[in-house]
C-alpha cells in the first residue's frame, strides 16, 4: 500500500500529465473501436477513413484534457490560444489513431497483456512508467516499487483509474513502435546498389562548362498555346492540390487610452497618497490590494533600485512617498517602508513535511534542542527529495530567491537558528548554517496601475469604426472609404479553416469563420480583437481542390518557354566545341572543380541536380549538355579522381532515411484516410 502513497507524494503533477495522455488514448481507443454506437446521425464535424465524427463526442475527449490540463498547471481555466492548441492537438491525435486503426491491423500488428506487464516490470521498460517509478535516492528505476503498485492498485480507486488509463497509453505506444519497426525492416539495400551509389559518391569530377541562359533566346520569339498550357496542367495537377483558403483586406481602429485617462488614473492615484503615506497603514497590504499586479515585500541595494527610486532614497526618510511617476505603460506611487542592514545571501538547510503536522512539531522539538542529527533527518523524513538527499541542504541562496515566509525565516534569524514556519508547500524546519556580510538595502511598496482605456475611449473608438462602416457596405465603397479616413489597408492572404489569427491580431477566430461564409466582395461588421476594431472585405475564396488552372498559368507558360528553347538550343549547339558555344550565345568557358554526387551547387550555375548528376556520370573528354533549372549547359569532364568506395555507408545511409520514409507514410495513410474537417462550422 506504501506504493500508492508513494506515487501520489512522487509523480505529482508528471501523473496528471500522463494520465491525461492516457485517458485521450483511453477514450480514442474506445471512440474508434465503437463506431456503430457513437457515429449517429447529427452534428458532423468531421470523417475519417469512412467514419464520421460528431460534434459533441469531439468536444468530450476536449473537456476531459481540458480538465487534467488544469490539474497540470493548477490553473482555473484556459486561455484562448491554450484551448485552440488543446483542440488542435485532440483533433490530430484523433485522426492519427483512426486513420491507423486499419493499418494496424491489416499489418497484423497487436499488443499484449504481457507486453504491457513487461514495460512495466521487466526488460523494456516504458519512458513514461521510469519517470514515474525511478528511485530519487538512487537515481535507478525500481521495479519493486511498480509491481507493489499493480499489485495494491485495485484496493484504490484513484490508483486504478490511474493505471487503466496509463495502460491504454503505452498499449498506444507500442502499436506505434511496432508498426515502425516493421517499416525500418522494410528499408533494404542490395549489395550492388550500395556499391553503384558509393562508387557514385566517391568520384570527383573537374569540368569546363559552358552556361547558356534561356533568357538567350527572346520570349517573343516562341509561341505557347492554351492546349499546350491546359495539357501540362493536367500532367501536374496533383501538385496543384490546395486546401480551402480565403483572403481578406482590413483596416483596423486601435483602443488607446486617450490623454483623459491618463490623467484620470493620476488623479486616481493621488487621491490614494494620504492613506498610503500614513504610518499606521501597512504599505504592502494597501499596493497589494490598490495594485494590478502582485505585490510582495523585498529587499534592494540601492544599486538595484529603478533610477527613479534610486534618486529618492538618497534624501527620503522612512515613511516617505514618491509619486505619483509615470513609468512606461504604468503610473507608480512608492513608499520607502525600512531602510535596514541584510546580506545579499544565506546558507541553509531545510526539512519539508507537506501534511503531517505532529510529526514537523517533534522534528522541531528535537532539532531547536539540538541540530546535529540535522542531515539524518532530513533524508530520512523531508519531502522534498530534491534537497533530502543531500542531507536538507540548499546552499547559498540570494535574497528573494525563496517563497516569502521561508526566505523571511532565512534572513531573519540568525546563523544556526533552527526555526519552523509554513508555505504554501507545507511545513519547513530550517537551519540558518551560515549568513553574507550584512550592508543597507531598501524595502520599498510600489502601487502599480496599468496605463487602460476607460469605456468613453473604447466607445469612442468604435463608433469611428461604425462610421467607416456606415460608408463602405461594399468592396468600392470601402476602398473609397480608406482613403477618406487615411486609414492603413492591410492584407489577410491564405487565411485556412483551422487558423486563429490574421497576420499579428491572435484573437481573429471570429473574422476567419466570416471569411468562410462570406460571399466575394462582402463587407464584415465590426470585429473586436486584440484591442482594436476590424472591419474586412473578402477578396478571393478557394476551395479545397485544385488551384484553378488560370492561377498557375504563368508558372505553366514559364515551364514550356524553357523546354522549347532548351531543345532549340540542343539543336543548335550539336557538335559544337565549348568554344564555339560560348561565342554563339556571348557566354564563356568556365571551370568547375572537384564536383560530386553529394554536391548542393556548381560555381557560376547554382542550384543545378541534373548538372551534378550529369556531370559525375560522364565520360572523361566527350561533350555533353544538360537542361537545368536555368540554362542549358555545355560539358566537357576534363579529370576523374576516385576514392575507395564506402559501401556500408551507403547502406547505413538508407536505413538513416528511416524517418522520411515514415513521414511520408504518415502523410500517405492520412491521405488515403479521406479526412474532412468542419470544425470551423462549431469552433
Amino acid at each position: 500500500m506504501a506504493a500508492l502513497q508513494t506515487l501520489r507524494n512522487k509523480a505529482g503533477v508528471l501523473i496528471t500529465v500522463i494520465v491525461g495522455l492516457a485517458l485521450l488514448a483511453f477514450v480514442l481507443t474506445d471512440f474508434i473501436g465503437n463506431g456503430n454506437n457513437i457515429f449517429s446521425n447529427g452534428d458532423k464535424l468531421g470523417e475519417v477513413a469512412g467514419e464520421k465524427i460528431k460534434v459533441q463526442d469531439y468536444q468530450n475527449l476536449v473537456d476531459i484534457q481540458e480538465e487534467f490540463y488544469k490539474l497540470n498547471s493548477r490553473s482555473m481555466s484556459l486561455n484562448e490560444e491554450q484551448q485552440n492548441q488543446l483542440r488542435e492537438r485532440v483533433w490530430q491525435t484523433l485522426v492519427h489513431d483512426m486513420a491507423f486503426e486499419q493499418v494496424y491491423e491489416g499489418a497484423g500488428v497487436d499488443v499484449t497483456s504481457a507486453e504491457i506487464l513487461d514495460m512495466a516490470t521487466g526488460n523494456h521498460i516504458a519512458p513514461i512508467l521510469r519517470n514515474l517509478f525511478t528511485n530519487p535516492q538512487t537515481g535507478v528505476y525500481d521495479r519493486s516499487m511498480a509491481e507493489n503498485f499493480l499489485t495494491y492498485k485495485n484496493q484504490d480507486a484513484q490508483a486504478t483509474f490511474y493505471w487503466d488509463n496509463v495502460e491504454k497509453e503505452l498499449r498506444r505506444a507500442r502499436l506505434s513502435d511496432k508498426y515502425n519497426g516493421l517499416l525500418f525492416a522494410g528499408i533494404y539495400c542490395t549489395n550492388a546498389e550500395a556499391q553503384q551509389d558509393s562508387a557514385l559518391r566517391a568520384k570527383s569530377v573537374s569540368a569546363e562548362l559552358v552556361n547558356v541562359r534561356f533568357s538567350a533566346i527572346p520570349d517573343s520569339t516562341i509561341n505557347v498555346s492554351k492546349s499546350e498550357i491546359n495539357n501540362l496542367y493536367n500532367k501536374k495537377k496533383e501538385i496543384y492540390k490546395v486546401d480551402a483558403t480565403r483572403d481578406i483586406e482590413y483596416v483596423a481602429f486601435p483602443i488607446r487610452p486617450s490623454q483623459e485617462d491618463i490623467e484620470d488614473l493620476e488623479k486616481d492615484l493621488e487621491s490614494m497618497k494620504a492613506d498610503f503615506e500614513n504610518p499606521e497603514t501597512d504599505a504592502f497590504d494597501y499596493a497589494h490590494m490598490n495594485s494590478d499586479v502582485e505585490v510582495y515585500k523585498t529587499y534592494q541595494k540601492e544599486s538595484q533600485l529603478p533610477t527613479v527610486l534610486a534618486e529618492f532614497i538618497k534624501s527620503a526618510k522612512v515613511n516617505d512617498v514618491y509619486g505619483p511617476y509615470r513609468d512606461g505603460n504604468e503610473y507608480k506611487m512608492s513608499r520607502l517602508v525600512e531602510i535596514v542592514q541584510r546580506p545579499d545571501s544565506v546558507k541553509a538547510r531545510h526539512i519539508l513535511i507537506t501534511q503531517n503536522e505532529q510529526l514537523a512539531d517533534s522534528l522541531y522539538n528535537v532539532l531547536s534542542k539540538n541540530s546535529s542529527n540535522f542531515a539524518e533527518l532530513a533524508r530520512k523524513y523531508s519531502e522534498d527529495q530534491g534537497s533530502a538527499i543531500n542531507g536538507g541542504d540548499l546552499d547559498w541562496f540570494e535574497d528573494g530567491r525563496m517563497v516569502p515566509e521561508f526566505n523571511e525565516a532565512c534572513f531573519n534569524n540568525a546563523k544556526g537558528a533552527v526555526v519552523m514556519v509554513k508555505s504554501q508547500f507545507g511545513t519547513h524546519i530550517i537551519n540558518v548554517q551560515d549568513k553574507g556580510v550584512a550592508g543597507t538595502k531598501y524595502s520599498i511598496a510600489t502601487i502599480e496601475k496599468t496605463i487602460n482605456y476607460s469605456a468613453k475611449t473604447h466607445q469612442s473608438t468604435y463608433d469611428q469604426a461604425y462610421q467607416f462602416l456606415n460608408v463602405a457596405k461594399t468592396r468600392e465603397q470601402f476602398e473609397a472609404a480608406v482613403d477618406t479616413f487615411n486609414l492603413i489597408k492591410r492584407f489577410g492572404n491564405g487565411l485556412r479553416t483551422n487558423q486563429h489569427n490574421v497576420n499579428a491580431i491572435t484573437s481573429a477566430r471570429d473574422i476567419v469563420k466570416w471569411a468562410f461564409k462570406a460571399d466575394i466582395d462582402e463587407v464584415s461588421d465590426i470585429f473586436e480583437a486584440n484591442d482594436q476594431f476590424i472591419v474586412a472585405v473578402l477578396t478571393k475564396a478557394q476551395e479545397k481542390g485544385y488551384a484553378p488552372v488560370e492561377e498557375v498559368s504563368a508558372s505553366l507558360n514559364n515551364e514550356i518557354l524553357n523546354e522549347k528553347k532548351a531543345a532549340q538550343i540542343e539543336s543548335a549547339i550539336a557538335n559544337l566545341p565549348l568554344a564555339e558555344v560560348a561565342a554563339k550565345y556571348n557566354s564563356k568557358v568556365d571551370s568547375v572543380k572537384n564536383v560530386t554526387f553529394a554536391s548542393y551547387n556548381v560555381a557560376g550555375a547554382g542550384v543545378e541536380p541534373a548538372l551534378v548528376g550529369s556531370l559525375v556520370s560522364a565520360e572523361v573528354g566527350k561533350i555533353g549538355s544538360v537542361k537545368g533549372n536555368n540554362a542549358v549547359y555545355v560539358y566537357s569532364v576534363v579529370n576523374q579522381e576516385a576514392a575507395p568506395a564506402q559501401a556500408d555507408a551507403i547502406r547505413n545511409s538508407y536505413a538513416q532515411s528511416f524517418s522520411y520514409i515514415f513521414s511520408l507514410n504518415e502523410r500517405v495513410v492520412t491521405d488515403k484516410a479521406n479526412v474532412e474537417d468542419n470544425r470551423i462550422l462549431f469552433y
